[in-house]
């Protein structure tokens, strides 16, 4: 019998075993880590710092395009008068033409058009605000509601210590899975990063006019008070826990 001969059952053991060998090791690397997914979330609460009112001018006839005229006028002369206060920052909203509408023997008939355009105000110096909104309304401007907002210079800095916050909190929960599952570390494998998200009252409405008989008065400068709003962001993501 040949020396090969011999040697080949061996040859062929030993490629078996090594075969073996890289199964179990392409098996155990192939087996799923522990994985675990977790949010976290961090809120707190701010004082809107802009508050912003909505004013209105109507009118109301049997001529359309007159109407137009003079609520455009009466926009244009508010705007006007808006923006040279340097405090507010002042635009124009929407403006639309309806119908007028009235019962003539139980039949709808055309009875006019209704022409109305809006005033959108906006400003952090709320005294400024209220005073002007007081004018604006002698002058017969509809104001429809006022409201206060984040500005998104305070929302960009309370957004970063938002982002901090939960994601040490993120970090916290990591580690407790740790522990509780027996693990030593956690390794982070994705995240993602919500938006400010935030809680706040409906704007507040007031439809107040002022009577012709008061427009030689001085007018009393509307009232504005702002409610704390919540701020509120979310992280979420997984985690890889290896002994």
């Amino acid at each position: 019998m040949s020396p090969s001969a011999v040697l080949r059952p061996a040859s062929v053991l030993l490629a078996v075993c090594l075969s073996t060998a890289a199964v179990l090791a392409q098996t155990a690397a192939a087996e799923p880590a522990a994985i675990v997914e977790l949010q976290a979330t961090a809120q707190t609460e701010v004082s809107p710092d802009l508050a912003v009112m909505t004013l209105a001018v109507e009118r109301s006839g049997s001529d359309a395009a007159a109407l137009t005229a003079q609520v455009s006028q009466a926009l244009q002369a508010a705007l006007q008068r808006a923006r040279a206060v340097g405090a507010v920052q002042a635009a124009s909203g929407g403006f639309s033409t309806q119908p007028q509408w009235k019962t003539v023997d139980g039949k709808p008939q055309r009875d006019g058009w209704m022409v109305r355009a809006t005033l959108l105000l906006k400003s952090r110096d709320v005294d400024a605000l209220g005073r002007l909104a007081a004018q604006l309304a002698q002058q017969g401007l509809l104001i429809e509601s006022s409201a206060f907002e984040v500005s998104a210079g305070l929302r960009e800095r309370e957004g970063t210590a938002l982002i901090q916050t939960a994601i040490a909190r993120f970090q916290g929960k990591a580690a407790i899975a740790a522990r509780a599952l027996g693990e030593a570390h956690a390794t982070l494998r994705t995240l993602q990063i919500g938006a400010v998200q935030e809680s706040a009252p409906p704007p507040r409405p007031l439809m107040l006019r002022a009577a012709g008989a008061l427009q030689a008065e001085p007018a009393p400068a509307v009232p504005l008070a702002s409610a704390p709003v919540t701020l509120q962001l979310t992280v979420q993501g997984s985690v890889q826990l290896t002994p």
